[in-house]
């Protein structure tokens, strides 16, 4: 059965990170990244992640084991120790708390996996190979954020300054799902692609009024 890819929105939202290596401080840059304020937990951690800790407002070192309780009030956890007792206990205590878990050990004993992550502007792609090669979909995501044609940024760009006042315009439902289609379709990037980001802001400028 094929996962289901989604965005997550982490912004304000605790964290816990459980474990000091690499991998727990990629995942907790990831999770600062998206907004997320970060526990990490464990003994010891890397040098990388202790000195990145210490410049970062949003992320926290508890330096000791794991405890129950440490997951109260977090939406996620990422556990990425090299001890099975440790990683098995924090899982089953994320699911009896309704905790999200990725587990780095065992993508499959969790709720969740981190995706190579590109982006461009408002542009965000996320690739994963089902588990199969991380390498791999880093490798996908370069090639496919390369090929991201530059049009689509700036439209994007521009767009987003119109799409609230549609959506709070007294227009009926129908006529606004227009409107809202018509900010980023084919004759919009055709306006800016040949008469450039002015005439695009008319444009949209009307379909806002």
């Amino acid at each position: 059965m094929a996962d289901l890819p989604v965005m997550l929105n982490l912004d304000g939202v605790r964290c816990v990170v459980v474990g000091g290596g690499a991998t727990a401080a990629r995942r907790a840059r990831s999770l600062v990244e998206a907004g997320a304020w970060v526990t990490v937990i464990a003994p010891e951690a890397t040098a990388d992640l202790t000195d990145w800790v210490d410049g970062c407002e949003k992320a926290i070192h508890e330096a000791r084991g794991y405890r129950s309780g440490d997951l109260e009030g977090a939406l996620l956890v990422v556990i990425a120790t090299d001890d099975p007792t440790v990683n098995a206990a924090a899982t089953m205590d994320a699911h009896a708390a309704g905790v999200l878990v990725n587990r780095a050990d065992n993508p499959d004993g969790g709720d969740l996996t981190f995706t190579a992550v590109g982006r461009r502007g408002p542009v965000n792609l996320a690739v994963d190979t089902s588990g199969i090669s991380a390498a791999a979909a880093a490798a996908i995501r370069d090639e496919l954020v390369d090929a991201i044609d530059e049009s689509w940024v700036r439209l994007l760009e521009i767009a987003a300054l119109y799409r609230k006042r549609i959506q709070q315009t007294a227009l009926p439902p129908d006529q606004r799902r227009d409107r809202l289609r018509q900010l980023t379709d084919d004759t919009a990037r055709e306006i800016l692609k040949i008469q450039g980001p002015a005439a695009l802001r008319q444009h949209l400028e009307a379909l806002a009024t």
